[in-house]
């Protein structure tokens, strides 16, 4: 519908949508640069609360990522692994990176160690070396915690490799613990 042929009401409705959509995207642009400082470093914003004071605290600066040897020969070695913020919330690994000859093994668990019946999907994305991509491959799956999945690789010579997990409690009305995802590797632990 054009503008020219709106009633006066749908008129205004849209003027006013358009005026909060442009105090809204500035309100966002503000908040994001009084964020960011001129360095690129997150401003720590503290504020004095009745009867003592607040010290600001620059957060950590990120650690570069170490690839760490195998030390422990026929185990398992912990890749990476996330931990739901609270009873019932999902817990998602996004594009971890593998490694071309290894052996992996996705482990979900509750933290408290208890059986919950979950769902939830995974999949990987590889390049092989001559550059030509494998199809995306997604699984979804049910199980009872633990519950354990082998990652086999897409291709058999991947110069990129990666998989992602998302898994949550099956029944929302039932047990809540929080849940584990931990992506293993298992290729010595055979």
């Amino acid at each position: 519908m054009a503008f020219s042929n709106m009633s006066s009401r749908e008129r205004t409705i849209v003027i006013v949508l358009a005026v909060i959509i442009v105090v809204a995207l500035a309100g966002i642009g503000v908040l994001a640069a009084k964020l960011v400082s001129d360095d690129g470093e997150p401003t720590v914003v503290a504020t004095a609360l009745p009867g003592g004071t607040i010290t600001p605290v620059p957060p950590p600066p990120p650690e570069p990522a170490v690839d760490t040897p195998v030390t422990n020969v026929g185990q398992p070695v912990e890749v990476v692994r996330a931990e739901g913020v609270g009873p019932g919330s999902p817990v998602i690994i996004a594009a971890q990176a593998l490694h071309p000859g290894r052996r992996y093994r996705i482990e979900i668990a509750a933290a408290n160690g208890a059986k919950v019946a979950i769902n939830g999907s995974w999949s990987q994305a590889a390049v092989a070396t001559q550059g030509q991509p494998a199809a995306p491959q997604i699984e979804f799956f049910d199980g009872v915690t633990p519950h354990e999945i082998e990652v086999v690789s897409p291709v058999s010579n991947p110069e990129m490799w990666s998989v992602s997990v998302s898994a949550g409690p099956a029944n929302i009305l039932g047990e809540q613990p929080v849940l584990v995802v931990i992506i293993w590797d298992v290729t010595e632990a055979q």
